[in-house]
């Protein structure tokens, strides 16, 4: 039977924080929604995190710190506090924090049952489009000529959840068949034929405002214009981008879905370190940051803060270190054994050879 389960994590010298979560024992509950949204993109540390979590709360043990998790899972307490908040702005857990901003209380929202999330409105998705609904639109002229044109771009016949997600798009997010056309025109000729990226496309769209296909090419105009503002923020002027140069921004902007604010930020630090800015010193300083979950310049502070420390703890330990060098250098000299000679000895046959007489 299934039920409510609330689990402590103990972290010491901090407040007690539940865990809240609804499964049954001994079992370990993945929504293929989960798997299907997050397992491409998230963070390989963040998802065996939130696997753990989830592996805690069917188990029954209700006493777990902060430190046994880092442990467990080969990482640092700030590497499991990222994790939280990575999962928290995903929506998939909610934490409930003191007024000091310390967790006490981490529930699993997102992919419960229905009947227990119920209460909390549930975002529209694709999926909610009916077959009888799916029928009835596929009586309409302009939506059975979409349904063509997508096929045509795509490449090969649509499946049910394909053609799900384009009713979607036009039931749902009120796109009208002209924008729906752009939209997947716009993807592929990106490189995306996947509907789950086209998807977030037009969700994306959805919150931005976009309804219309002229307001999509004035967005699309500012994106690419964003190009410009990155290799500015490099000082790389009156350059137009070679395809090697869009991967790469794209990356950032698409797969890492970093704020140019951040973006702007390892660019300057690009010019501030490398003696000749380029696109991939960028690069490894963003890929340094998507791996590490930052999301946001909190983030990056707290990784900076991180850095500092750590920096200080090794200069502490090398003056230590270099005595204990200088130390052994010494005692290697001091310890050298010397030869002893007979001075007399070595003279008698000096002389000797030098006479023509043998030793």
């Amino acid at each position: 039977m299934d039920v409510l389960r609330i689990f402590s994590v103990y972290n010491p010298g901090m407040d007690t924080i539940r865990i809240r979560s609804c499964f049954s024992q001994d079992v370990t509950v993945i929504a293929n929604d989960f798997l299907d949204r997050f397992l491409p993109e998230a963070n390989g540390d963040f998802l065996r995190i939130y696997l753990y979590l989830l592996r805690i709360a069917g188990s029954g043990n209700d006493v777990l710190s902060l430190c046994s998790i880092a442990d467990r899972m080969n990482c640092t307490e700030n590497d499991v506090t990222r994790a939280l908040r990575y999962w928290e702005r995903e929506g998939v857990l909610s934490l409930n924090r003191d007024v000091d901003g310390s967790v006490q209380d981490i529930s699993f929202t997102s992919y419960c049952k229905p009947e227990i999330r119920a209460a909390a409105p549930a975002a529209a998705k694709s999926s909610d489009i009916t077959t009888e609904r799916m029928t009835e639109l596929g009586e309409r002229e302009d939506i059975r000529e979409l349904l063509f044109i997508a096929q045509q771009y795509i490449g090969k016949p649509l499946t049910r959840s394909e053609m799900q997600k384009i009713c979607f798009f036009y039931d749902s997010l009120h796109f009208s068949p002209d924008l729906i056309d752009y939209l997947i025109e716009y993807c592929v000729s990106h490189g995306h034929k996947s509907f789950q990226y086209i998807e977030r496309v037009a969700l994306a769209w959805k919150d931005q405002g976009i309804g219309t296909v002229r307001d999509a090419r004035i967005s699309a105009g500012n994106y690419h214009r964003e190009y410009y503002d990155i290799l500015k923020a490099l000082g790389i002027d009156n350059h137009h981008p070679i395809e090697e140069e869009i991967r790469i921004m794209k990356k950032w902007i698409e797969k890492y879905e970093f704020p140019m604010e951040l973006i702007r930020e390892a660019c300057t630090r690009t010019v501030m370190s490398a003696s000749k800015p380029t696109l991939n010193y960028a690069d490894s300083i963003l890929s340094k940051w998507y791996a590490r979950g930052v999301r946001s310049m909190g983030d990056v502070e707290t990784l900076d803060d991180e850095h500092v420390r750590e920096t200080a703890a090794k200069k502490e330990a090398q003056p230590e270190a270099a005595k204990r060098v200088r130390k052994k250098a010494a005692n290697a000299f001091s310890d050298f054994q010397q030869r002893s000679y007979d001075y007399g000895s070595l003279e008698t046959a000096l002389r000797k050879k030098a006479s023509g007489t043998k030793a």
